[in-house]
């Protein structure tokens, strides 16, 4: 296979690294760059050379202007097609073997479950695994998907095995459903506050000017994030004329075998109950706007980082009682915790928020205060690169001869 040539960046790298090369893998340049920007950043600070993996959306050149090397590859995400997946770890496998990395750092799902199964064709000396959640495969209970699911942990067991992996997840209950599934990462693994957020880009904001209160969510279309529970409880609160108005921002997720129809989003909120914004750069605008972060999500998540950007601007949360958003969230304390797939929950929580200030106030304080001890930038890239540290003084994996 004729691989694309690698873009090349114009300044010259200082020599003498703690690594000579690191390849990072993440399925989108445009989730690189809203998440991941702080990791290039350090990996550029501890590599030579740092070639990012992302399928272009026309946004590279933002991720090389951090210091890092593209190259376009395509995940396919949606994907469960055993033949297509063994052909992209096949192409995978022949783009690590061509660039030769002394790290191969895999974020998410399906760079993990690609990285895995190449690596058995390529020789690296260390892999990062770095879990943002566990994706629909592991949300969805067909029985298509739980067999691809059993596969899956089984290639992560195996991954894990060599003694130069390294295990990033953003929250202790994957780390345990890991465990239970037999993944062992034993002392070689790392719990950071998500991708962390930088308090000074969401100062802490006072409350918004004007009527009615507000509350919004922040995230992809898609229906474990519960966008369509979070429209029927909208419903719930028009009918009691409960001054509130439900704001949506972000972009359905057509890669997502679960995603929202923009027409079916703009029929919901065609009956008044709240407004698609579709998605927005300005997220720290939209806390400035509004009263309550919500995210009525159905299963677990990894952090949501649109959690940690609210919580810092002092707006209190509504999430559900699933991992990654208790994480975060105490009831009563940062937001309020209600379970999923709820309407009449939800909506009493959201009524109760919208007609009571002083509550929003002191969570919205509680909330900043978290923010602000350990899941920070400079909270989790600090993991990170004791992780990095730890990594390099791990035994290398070598193929046997």
């Amino acid at each position: 296979m004729r691989l694309p040539t690698l873009q090349t960046v114009t300044h010259i790298r200082p020599r003498g690294k703690a690594f000579g090369r690191i390849m990072l893998c993440v399925t989108e340049d445009w989730f690189a760059l809203s998440h991941f920007q702080p990791l290039i950043t350090l990996l550029v600070r501890l590599a030579d050379d740092v070639l990012v993996v992302t399928r272009s959306s026309g946004r590279h050149r933002e991720i090389e202007s951090l210091g890092a090397r593209t190259l376009d590859f395509e995940y396919h995400r949606s994907s469960l097609s055993p033949l297509r997946e063994a052909q992209s770890a096949r192409r995978l496998a022949a783009v690590i073997a061509d660039f030769k990395p002394d790290v191969l750092h895999l974020v998410a799902m399906k760079p993990i479950v690609l990285g895995g199964l190449s690596v058995r064709l390529a020789n690296v000396p260390h892999v990062v695994l770095h879990l943002t959640g566990l994706g629909f495969l592991g949300i969805t209970e067909t029985p298509r998907v739980r067999a691809v699911r059993w596969i899956v942990l089984k290639h992560i067991a195996a991954t894990l095995a060599r003694p130069g992996s390294w295990l990033l997840v953003e929250n202790g209950e994957d780390l345990a459903y890991l465990e239970a599934a037999g993944v062992r990462a034993r002392e070689r693994r790392t719990i950071l506050g998500g991708a962390g957020i930088d308090p000074d880009q969401f100062p802490l904001q006072g409350e918004p000017a004007g009527q009615p209160c507000r509350a919004a969510y922040v995230g992809r279309m898609i229906r474990p994030k519960g966008v369509d529970i979070l429209m029927a409880a909208a419903g719930l609160l028009a009918k009691r004329g409960v001054p509130l108005a439900i704001d949506l921002y972000g972009q359905s997720d057509a890669d997502n075998p679960e995603a929202i129809a923009p027409a079916e989003l703009e029929a919901w909120t065609s009956n008044g109950h709240g407004r698609w914004h579709g998605p927005t750069r300005d997220v720290a605008g939209v806390w400035q706007r509004s009263d309550i972060f919500v995210l009525p999500a159905r299963s677990r998540e990894g952090l949501p980082r649109a959690l940690l950007e609210a919580a810092a601007s002092g707006r209190p949360a509504i999430v559900t009682d699933v991992p990654g958003c208790r994480t975060f969230v105490r009831d009563g304390v940062e937001g309020l915790v209600v379970p999923p797939d709820d309407v009449p929950a939800l909506a009493a929580a959201l009524e109760r928020l919208a007609r009571d200030p002083t509550l929003r106030r002191r969570l919205g304080l509680a909330a900043r205060t978290r923010v602000l001890d350990g899941f920070t930038i400079a909270a989790v890239v600090a993991g990170l690169e004791q992780s990095y540290n730890a990594l390099k003084c791990r035994p290398q994996h070598r193929k046997a001869r």
